[in-house]
């Protein structure tokens, strides 16, 4: 209607200009004509005088008897001129040419622009009277318009001060209503079913539904990256317990503003209660290092949220982190992070875990299931792989003994480190059968002729050491292998020692009684007290790697080995260093008294120990 509507004010400007067009073409052609007869009767005067040749020249010479801008006497020929011979003569009169002469008047050239002027005011207010006329057309093109854009209509404003509009407005107006009422009724049904098929009705976020969706839509973008993180709080049911579902559900509405604050300088994020107590969030187009440096954040700030009485809040939230590309899909994700889920749960204090790049190169996505399957076969079908690293005595190239690490055979032959299968493991309620079947792979290895390791160290699960009778099928295979107790060790990490102390004493008594010596692993990584070396009969303890890295330089760390082997020197414990890569830090670490090291840094002059072997 737009268009019209300018189509309308050209129509009615056009035949102005062609009237005005028309009208000083016409001026020119009569005023051209009434040049050429005044020549023609300026000729025929002259002739009628009858002058001879002298009279002619005399009257040439004489100017001022013509002007000699309109006409004068030539004896020759102009082509740029109207020239009229003279009878009986050989003079011409000679005139400039009548279109020269009307479009170079001084009279034609006002009269062009008084012209000129008055067509401008004409258009001007014809203007004016055509833009009052179709301004409510014009406004209701608009109004179209933008409706059809927003797919809304908005509030109609149109000028009916016509009469010819009254009746146009009103009648939309009342259709607008009437769309209004309808739109808004679809909105608030289409709000409706969206609550209900994507949003948590108990917390107002985004349910798995909703979050699933948006994964999916994320990974369908060109060089689509970013990161899923699954946050579970372990004990909100122990809340509800204790407390009731009112106190839970208030508990978990915090943690879940708390989330939403340290996600405000996200862009783009997306929150979803992913299960009854835990939380996922989708962090779209973010690198790896804004990653870690907002879990290390969000996990400070909801640490500060403060637990009813009787809830551990040392390790209440872990965090499993995936860092994905456009290649991968949602299934591979959310798997990923929920092994990263369980290998956070799987280090015990609250903490936030992500696999390095490259380290589930060899794991398809897998769900519980699979999982389980995958390792029920490995169970039945010896599928594990123990490897060996040795740890490096002080005071020479010594080994003091191999600690086992162990790996899983996948369908395809493919090994699967412990880091990878043992958070998995411990889900599927499987770490009981893997701990034995290994312990019974290293005694056998210990007892073979061949056998290049006279000592290892197997790292036992704090699964298997809480389970019952777990205690006695250990001691009974050692009994199988009764030249092997005496060589062997369990590592056990630190902070599991400091949180289950009342429970695990019985159970390291009886293996310590039995002549299995107790390491305990990953000293230093949480800060804890050492009173358990008081309590359980500690033969040797192996430092953190976050202690070991760069120690020659970090006078912190140097400083806490000082006053570790002040505690251990006197209950004659030894100290390893777990993570030795450089000369510089063992260098340090000899220093300080470390008895043993172990890490890449001697791998070389004990290459031929680190090999793996699949017991029949």
């Amino acid at each position: 209607m737009l268009a019209k509507a300018k189509l309308i004010e050209q129509l009615q400007i056009k035949p102005l200009f062609m009237i005005m067009a028309v009208f000083y073409l016409m001026v020119c052609v009569f005023s051209v004509l009434a040049v050429y007869q005044a020549q023609n009767s300026q000729h025929h005067s002259l002739e009628t005088l009858a002058l001879n040749n002298q009279q002619l020249e005399d009257l040439a010479s004489k100017s001022a008897l013509l002007h000699r801008n309109f006409s004068r006497l030539t004896l020759k020929k102009e082509s740029s001129s109207r020239q009229l011979a003279i009878t009986n003569s050989r003079w011409y009169l000679s005139f400039q040419q009548p279109i020269y002469v009307v479009f170079t008047s001084p009279l034609h050239l006002f009269f062009t622009l008084v012209l000129f002027v008055m067509g401008w005011l004409l258009q001007k207010k014809l203007q004016r009277e055509l833009v009052i006329k179709l301004k409510p057309l014009q406004q209701l093109e608009r109004w179209a318009s933008l409706t059809l854009m927003q797919g809304s209509a908005n509030a109609l404003a149109i000028d009916n001060s016509s009469q010819e509009m009254e009746a146009i407005t009103l009648a939309i107006r009342q259709l607008q209503q009437q769309i209004n009422d309808n739109a808004a009724n679809d909105i608030a049904w289409d709000k409706s079913i969206r609550a209900s098929a994507l949003l948590d009705q108990e917390t107002r976020i985004g349910n798995r539904a909703f979050f699933d969706n948006r994964l999916q839509a994320l990974l369908k973008e060109e060089d689509a990256q970013g990161a899923v993180l699954l946050i579970q709080f372990k004990e909100i049911d122990l809340v509800q317990n204790l407390y009731g579902y009112q106190q839970a559900m208030s508990l978990l509405l915090t943690l879940i503003q708390v989330t939403k604050q340290r996600l405000q300088d996200q862009p783009g994020y997306f929150l979803a209660r992913h299960s009854d107590d835990e939380l996922s969030v989708l962090l779209p187009n973010v690198f790896i290092q804004d990653v870690e440096k907002f879990a290390d954040l969000l996990l400070k700030k909801l640490e500060t949220v403060v637990m009813p009485v009787g809830i551990n809040q040392e390790e209440f939230v872990h965090i499993g982190i995936s860092y994905f590309g456009a290649e991968q899909v949602p299934y591979q994700i959310m798997s990923e992070a929920d092994m990263a889920l369980r290998a956070a749960q799987l280090q015990g204090p609250s903490q936030w875990f992500m696999f390095e790049a490259g380290e589930l190169t060899v794991v398809k996505a897998k769900g519980s299931l699979k999982w389980r399957t995958l390792l029920n076969a490995a169970i039945n079908g010896n599928g594990f792989v123990i490897f060996f690293q040795p740890v490096i005595a002080s005071d020479s190239t010594k080994v003091l003994h191999h600690e086992v690490l162990s790996k899983v055979k996948d369908k395809n032959g493919a090994l699967i480190s412990a880091r990878v299968f043992f958070p998995m493991a411990q889900k599927c309620g499987l770490m009981v059968q893997i701990d034995l079947l290994i312990l019974v792979q290293v005694c056998r290895m210990l007892t073979a002729k061949k056998a290049q390791q006279n000592k290892c160290s197997i790292n036992v699960s704090i699964d298997s050491l809480l389970s019952p009778g777990f205690a006695e099928k250990f001691l009974s295979i050692l009994c199988s292998f009764p030249e092997v107790k005496d060589r062997l060790m369990i590592e056990i990490s630190e902070y599991q020692l400091v949180n289950h102390l009342s429970k695990l004493q019985p159970t390291l008594a009886a293996l310590s009684t039995a002549g299995v010596k107790i390491i305990a692993d990953k000293v230093g990584q949480y800060v804890v007290s050492a009173h358990y070396i008081n309590i359980y009969p500690i033969y040797a303890m192996k430092l953190h790697r976050s202690i070991v890295i760069d120690i020659d330089k970090k006078i912190e760390n140097q400083v806490f080995i000082q006053s570790l082997r002040t505690l251990t020197v006197a209950k004659n414990i030894s100290v390893y260093a777990l993570g030795v890569e450089k000369q510089a830090e063992w260098r340090a670490l000899l220093q300080l008294g470390i008895k043993g090291g172990q890490g890449h840094f001697f791998t070389e002059p004990v290459a031929q120990a680190a090999q793996a072997i699949a017991l029949d």
